[in-house]
């Protein structure tokens, strides 16, 4: 049996809105438990929505990721701003459209990931509020993919992008308020804050195990399993092997033309990695990389999501890639999400020695080793930040 769970927007007191004007950052994932979006719930209660924020991808997720979403339409005739455009200034919101509100909730669903954008436009936006006071409430929802650790610290100071804002861990364990009250602490902020905190979560569990629908938080995330698996395979995208957008299994393939899927499957038993299955495969990807090309790679399958370590696995099977492909036009050098000057694999990892050990094929259990001792402190250093056991 499911267990029950209320999120933000479930127990919010909409009447304290009255009298505001407010402003939403929303997607078509920001809904209650039966599906009814939150701009609807704001106006049945009255209260006087004067704009819309939407986020990468847009308010519906019809544009692919670098994909600027442009000018969208009204929602229930509200206006709505992108911040996801041509350049990396359509990433924060522009001061004038703060005399629209005196509120502002922030209400989407994350998934775990520090490489998923939505927490890095929410920092973005308290960036403009610490500039020009208003208040921010966040509708918490919950970490799909659990409070699982994994990985190192971002060194925003070298790595900070779009895929990586402020100090987090690739796998980050920490729910939407908890992240955003860590930026605003990180900070030092001041402008008034106030969070609706989620009912009946905990940290050792998944999505899945709630009574609660799941909507495909972007057009490459449509399961749990995906959520849980990108916190390694976004790593892909640092790469010219395919992910597998432009499939029906994004995430769960890597591949490229030259590859024979047989002896690929061999070399990754060889690494006996947990939690995983790798079946061979040929695909074609429709758009993106190797677009309609038939690909060669495998599928990956999570047997066990309790043992499974994404972030170690996925370094591991780029690496026999890598291997096998030769480093000629591996690594993408094409521009990442804005940045030109630093390597899309780079910004990824995120910090120098991770980023070293893979570009050096540092041996495993030396990356095993340094991941372990940053994630032994990570529990210490983001205990303050918990909201929930």
């Amino acid at each position: 049996m499911k267990k029950e769970l209320l999120q933000g927007v479930d127990n919010f007191d909409f009447d304290c809105l009255k009298g505001k004007r407010v402003a939403l950052i929303a997607n078509h994932t920001s809904v209650d438990r039966t599906g009814v979006s939150t701009i609807e719930k704001c106006l049945c209660k009255g209260v006087d929505v004067t704009a819309v924020f939407s986020l990468e991808h847009g308010y519906f997720p019809v544009a692919q990721d670098m994909e600027s979403v442009g000018k969208e339409n009204r929602i229930k005739n509200i206006p709505v701003f992108s911040l996801y455009g041509e350049d990396s200034s359509s990433l924060s919101p522009d001061p004038a459209l703060f005399q629209l509100f005196d509120t502002v909730i922030y209400d989407i669903q994350d998934i775990g990931s520090r490489y998923y954008t939505y927490l890095a436009s929410l920092a973005m936006f308290m960036e403009k509020l610490n500039e020009n006071p208003r208040e921010l409430i966040i509708f918490d929802r919950i970490n799909p993919i659990g409070g699982k650790v994994e990985g190192s610290l971002l060194d925003d100071s070298k790595y900070k992008s779009f895929v990586g804002y402020f100090p987090l861990f690739h796998r980050h364990g920490l729910t939407s308020a908890e992240a955003g009250l860590y930026f605003y602490k990180l900070k030092g902020y001041t402008f008034p804050i106030q969070v609706s905190k989620v009912k009946g979560w905990y940290r050792d569990s998944f999505f899945d195990e709630y009574d609660y629908p799941w909507i495909p938080t972007s057009p490459n995330m449509p399961s749990i399993d995906t959520a849980v698996i990108y916190s390694g395979a976004c790593l892909l995208e640092g790469t010219e092997l395919s992910e597998g957008r432009g499939t029906t299994f994004p995430f769960h393939v890597a591949g490229a033309p030259e590859i024979d899927p047989f002896k690929l499957k061999e070399e990754l038993d060889s690494l006996e990695i947990p939690g995983l299955v790798f079946t061979p495969l040929e695909f074609r990807p429709m758009f993106q990389k190797h677009s309609m090309k038939r690909c060669g790679g495998v599928y990956f399958s999570i047997i066990n999501r309790k043992t499974v370590q994404p972030l170690r696995s996925f370094i591991r099977i780029i690496q026999i890639f890598r291997g096998i492909l030769g480093e000629e036009g591996f690594l993408r050098v094409k521009p990442y999400e804005f940045i030109k000057n630093i390597p899309a694999i780079d910004l990824l990892l995120g910090d120098k020695v991770l980023v070293g050990q893979f570009r050096n094929f540092a041996r495993f259990n030396e990356i095993d080793d340094y991941l372990s001792d940053c994630e032994s402190k990570a529990e210490e250093y983001f205990r303050p930040y918990h909201l929930y056991r």
